[in-house]
């Protein structure tokens, strides 16, 4: 028999209670319960971030106060606002004009152009040679009236010893004395026929040197109408040029100030550019208008300027004429600085705090530079530094050493 196998029983079921959903009103509870917990929440989390935002501000504060009592003041030079003698100056502006351009022209016409021998911008000295024209039939006219001159002076020779020797016989009763009178009378006919041939000849000589165009002065030529086998009209500009070389600056000064200038003053004439171009050179006043533009109450001034010093007319210059001295506020010229083209100066204050001072400039002279406006007499200014500074900044301030005021160079 085999063994009998255990008999398989049945997993008993397990009882699960019964749970019966909530009532409505307790749902509503709940939620309250939920809603009430989450506000708390946010509560405690604004707070926290409000607790965080303060103390890091608290700290911000408390570091900027450490920065600022760290950052050590600017020292700085400073220089004194002192009154000073300075020459007063008048600024004039204009353009370079020649103080005298000569036009050359032809004074004979109907010839052919030969030679041409200038340029523009060449130098010529007085009696030069500029051009040519074709003068081979005035040559022959000239051999022409040369000729008749000969011809004149051999029979006026002829007729005068035959008036001497008619004058002669009249003596010993030999002719009588109309025949004297005729012979004196051809004489003094052919004599005048010589006086006729050498006019002629002078005229015929005069046109062939008009056939050579030359310079009449010394100067530079600044314009050639010239060209060669022209056959220009009598009259007719062939060149012009800058007697002697000499230019002038034609200035325009209000009328205000035109009574302070006077002839032979001396003023600074100045060519803008870059520091390689740029230059100053002497001019003196040549010339004062004797009258004023209704219109614009600007009165003319002319002022000679040197040949050499390679100006050109047309070229815009500023000059500086000086009027006389006056006593002006000034200050170093270093401590004066420009923001926007604008001149300004840091003036100290009792604190050691300086204060930006837009000011007026004026005159320049042995280093120091006017001011007509923004400081006051005794004032102290900032020297050296004052380009790291802005307005309130605190400062320590020292005195300028000895030799610290020079004039800063120029771009000449």
């Amino acid at each position: 028999m085999s063994p009998s196998r255990p008999a398989i029983l049945p997993r008993p079921v397990e009882e699960t209670a019964y749970v019966a959903p909530p009532a409505p009103r307790d749902r509503l509870a709940m939620a309250r319960d939920m809603l009430r917990g989450r506000r708390k929440w946010i509560a405690l989390g604004v707070l926290a971030l409000l607790v965080a935002a303060l103390a890091a501000s608290m700290r911000g504060k408390g570091g900027d106060a450490a920065a600022t009592k760290d950052v050590p003041s600017l020292t700085v030079t400073t220089a004194t606002v002192e009154r000073s003698t300075m020459a007063k100056n008048l600024l004039v502006t204009g353009s370079i004009t020649a103080w005298d351009e000569l036009p050359i022209g032809s004074e004979i016409g109907g010839y052919a152009l030969v030679q041409v021998l200038v340029e523009e911008g060449d130098k010529v000295q007085a009696g030069q040679l500029l051009a040519r024209f074709n003068d081979s039939v005035l040559k022959a006219d000239l051999a022409q009236k040369e000729a008749a001159l000969r011809e004149a002076e051999a029979s006026a020779s002829q007729l005068g010893a035959d008036a001497r020797r008619a004058e002669e016989l009249s003596k010993s009763g030999t002719t009588s004395g109309r025949d004297l009178d005729t012979r004196k009378a051809a004489a003094v006919t052919a004599q005048a026929r010589v006086g006729v041939a050498k006019a002629n000849l002078d005229q015929a000589a005069a046109r062939l040197r008009q056939t050579e165009v030359r310079a009449p002065a010394a100067g530079t030529i600044t314009a050639r109408g010239a060209r060669l086998g022209a056959v220009p009209n009598a009259g007719t500009e062939m060149f012009r040029m800058i007697r002697e070389d000499r230019l002038e600056l034609w200035a325009e000064v209000p009328e205000m100030d035109i009574t302070s200038i006077a002839v032979g003053q001396k003023v600074s004439v100045r060519i803008d550019g870059s520091p390689d171009t740029a230059r100053t050179f002497d001019g003196t006043v040549r010339l004062v208008g004797p009258a004023v533009n209704p219109q614009t109450r600007l009165g003319k001034v002319q002022i000679a300027l040197p040949n050499d010093a390679g100006l050109k007319p047309g070229m815009f210059v500023r000059g500086m004429v000086e009027l006389g001295k006056a006593s002006v506020l000034s200050v170093p010229e270093q401590s004066v600085i420009y923001k926007d083209q604008r001149p300004q100066v840091f003036a100290l204050l009792p604190d050691n705090k300086v204060q930006m001072r837009n000011v007026e400039t004026g005159a320049r002279q042995d280093g120091k530079i006017a001011l007509l406006k923004g400081v006051q007499e005794g004032e102290k200014v900032v020297l050296a530094g004052a380009g790291y500074l802005k307005e309130g900044d605190k400062v320590n301030p020292t005195a300028a050493p000895t030799g610290a005021v020079r004039p800063l160079p120029t771009q000449e």
